[in-house]
């Protein structure tokens, strides 16, 4: 969960971020949304739709649907 909240804090600008934090709470676009899919999953070795955090209700949900099968880093 470390990288997504490190991915998303460098992404944006904003931070820190809280795994509570809807990816809308600090502004997050689409664009951001794609850097951060892009970044994520290059750090986990998985390909990720821009989707995936669009649809989570927070960061925490996102963590958890892109986290390999050994658990999030």
């Amino acid at each position: 969960m470390d990288v997504v909240l490190s991915v998303v804090a460098e992404v944006t600008g904003a931070g820190p971020h809280r795994l509570t934090d809807s990816f809308y709470d600090f502004g997050g676009t689409s664009l951001d949304a794609i850097r951060i899919c892009l970044r994520v999953g290059r750090e986990l070795g998985v390909d990720i739709p821009p989707e995936t955090l669009l649809d989570s209700e927070d960061l925490a949900a996102f963590a958890s649907a892109v986290a390999p099968a050994g658990g999030a880093r």
